[in-house]
C-alpha cells in the first residue's frame, strides 16, 4: 500500500509541476549568422590606410559566425521575461574557444566569451505603467544614427497616463559602474564606494499615423575615475515621416557638460553630430540621399568630438552602415562593431552625402548600389593635413533561398583622399581600398 501510495504521490507532484510549466508561455527567436570578408589593405585590425612606399600591400581574409537566441516566457498578461543568449558573438574561425586557437574572447579587443547573456530582463505591466528591470538594450536614440549594440543594466517605467494618445513617456536608471568595495588594504588603491557611473534619462515620444518622433535627455554622473567629476550631458531629438511612397528620416545629437579633475581643472564637453536622409519608392525602385555630420576636435581643450564624448562608443554606432568601409563594420574606420575604430577618424569627425538606391528584382532577389564622398570636419593629425576622406562605390545583392535563409554579397571600394597621408612630403602610398563581404543568414 506504501508503494502504491508514493507512487500516486509521485505522479501528483509531476502533474502538478507539469500544469504549472504549462501556464508559462514560452516562445523562442533568434538567428545564425556565418560571414566571409576580405580587405585589400590590412593587418588583422581592419583597413590600414597608411603604408610607406617601401612596404607591400598587406590583405586579409577570414570567417566569423554568430549565432544568438532570444527566448522569452510570458508567466500571465502582466509578467514576462526576455533574454538575448549569444553561443558565438563574430567569433574568428580559428582563434575561439573550443577552436585550434584556445581563446576566451569572440571580437579581436572584446570582452565577450562564447557564451554569455547579451541581455536579460523583466516587464511588469503594473496598474501605473509598465515596468522593465535588468539588462536591456541601451543603443543610443531615435534613428539608426549613432546607435549601438550594447545593453545597459536599467530600472524603467512607462508611464500609462498618456498610453492611449499620440505622446508617451519613458523614464529610467542606469548603472553603468558600481564599485561598491572600499579597498583600504596596505599597498592597496582605495576605491571609494561612492564612484559610481549613473545615467539619469527621461524621453518623450509623439507617434502617429505618419509620424514616429521623440525627444531624449540623459544626464550622466561618472565618477569612476577617481578625483574627477565627469558629468555628461545629452539632448537628442528624432524624426521619421512617412507620407505616401515618400519618407524623411532626421536626427539632432547635442552633447554637453563638464569634467573637474583635481587639481581644479575644467574640461567642457561641446559637440554636435546630426542626420538627415529623404527618399521614396517607386514601384520596385526604393532610392534615398542622406547627409551625416559629426563635430570634430577643434583647437580648444574642451572635447569638441561629438564621435568620441556623449556617446556610448566611439564612432558612428555599430546599427550605421550606409557605406560598407568608410562606415562598414569590417574596416574599423568610423564603425565600432567588430575593430576599435580610428582615433584619428574619431577625433577628425565627419561629412558625408551618400546616394542609394534598392532595386527588388523579384520575391527573393534585392539589388543595392550605393555612392558616397566623405570628408573631415576638423583634420589636426599635422597641420595642413587634407580633410578628404575620399569617394565611395558600393554594390551588392541580398537572395532568399528560403523563408528564413537569405543570403547577401558586397563589394565596397574607396578612392581614398590625401588625408590618409602621415604627413606633407612622405612617401606614403596610399593605396585605394576595396572590401568584400558575403555571408548567410538564418533566422528563426
Amino acid at each position: 500500500m506504501k508503494k502504491v501510495l508514493s507512487t500516486v504521490a509521485a505522479l501528483g507532484l509531476v502533474a502538478g509541476l507539469a500544469s504549472t510549466a504549462a501556464a508559462v508561455e514560452f516562445k523562442m527567436s533568434g538567428k545564425y549568422l556565418v560571414e566571409g570578408a576580405s580587405l585589400s589593405d590590412s593587418t588583422g585590425l581592419g583597413v590600414d590606410t597608411n603604408e610607406t612606399a617601401a612596404l607591400p600591400n598587406h590583405s586579409d581574409a577570414y570567417f566569423l559566425h554568430t549565432f544568438e537566441i532570444k527566448p522569452t516566457m510570458v508567466v500571465n498578461d502582466k509578467v514576462s521575461m526576455t533574454s538575448v543568449i549569444r553561443l558565438a558573438d563574430d567569433s574568428f574561425w580559428g582563434n575561439q574557444a573550443g577552436g585550434d586557437v584556445a581563446s576566451v574572447g569572440t571580437k579581436v579587443g572584446g570582452t565577450s566569451g562564447d557564451v554569455y547573456v547579451h541581455q536579460l530582463y523583466m516587464d511588469y505591466a503594473s496598474p501605473i505603467g509598465k515596468m522593465r528591470f535588468g539588462r536591456t538594450p541601451a543603443g543610443t536614440y531615435g534613428t539608426s544614427f549613432m546607435d549601438s549594440d550594447l545593453r545597459g543594466d536599467r530600472v524603467m517605467f512607462y508611464p500609462s497616463f498618456l498610453a492611449s494618445g499620440p505622446v508617451s513617456t519613458l523614464f529610467y536608471i542606469q548603472k553603468s559602474t558600481d564599485n561598491n568595495v572600499n579597498n583600504n588594504g596596505a599597498g592597496a588603491a582605495t576605491t571609494a564606494s561612492d564612484q559610481d557611473k549613473t545615467s539619469y534619462v527621461a524621453r518623450v515620444y509623439y507617434n502617429d499615423t505618419n509620424l514616429d518622433s521623440g525627444l531624449h535627455y540623459q544626464y550622466t554622473n561618472n565618477m569612476a575615475a577617481a578625483a574627477i567629476n565627469d558629468r555628461q550631458q545629452q539632448l537628442t531629438a528624432y524624426a521619421k515621416y512617412k507620407m505616401d511612397n515618400y519618407f524623411v528620416n532626421a536626427e539632432v545629437n547635442r552633447y554637453f557638460g563638464s569634467a573637474e579633475a583635481d587639481p581644479a581643472t575644467s574640461v567642457d564637453y561641446d559637440s554636435w553630430a546630426g542626420m538627415l536622409q529623404v527618399g521614396g519608392k517607386f514601384d520596385a525602385l526604393t532610392a534615398n540621399l542622406m547627409y551625416f555630420y559629426a563635430e570634430g576636435q577643434d583647437s580648444s581643450t574642451d572635447v569638441t568630438a561629438a564621435l568620441n564624448s556623449g556617446s556610448s562608443v566611439k564612432g558612428t554606432g555599430d546599427q550605421f552602415e550606409p557605406l560598407y568601409i568608410l562606415t562598414g563594420r569590417h574596416t574599423g574606420m568610423l564603425n565600432p562593431d567588430i575593430y576599435a575604430v580610428s582615433t584619428n577618424m574619431v577625433n577628425s569627425g565627419v561629412h558625408a552625402i551618400v546616394a542609394a538606391a534598392d532595386y527588388a528584382v523579384s520575391n527573393q532577389l534585392t539589388l543595392h548600389g550605393a555612392i558616397g564622398w566623405a570628408k573631415a570636419d576638423e583634420a589636426r593629425v599635422y597641420a595642413g593635413q587634407d580633410d578628404s576622406y575620399g569617394w565611395e562605390y558600393n554594390i551588392g545583392a541580398a537572395y532568399k533561398l528560403l523563408d528564413n535563409l537569405t543570403y547577401e554579397a558586397h563589394f565596397g571600394y574607396l578612392a581614398t583622399g590625401d588625408y590618409f597621408k602621415t604627413a606633407p612630403g612622405t612617401t606614403d602610398d596610399t593605396q585605394n581600398i576595396y572590401v568584400l563581404t558575403h555571408s548567410l543568414t538564418m533566422s528563426f
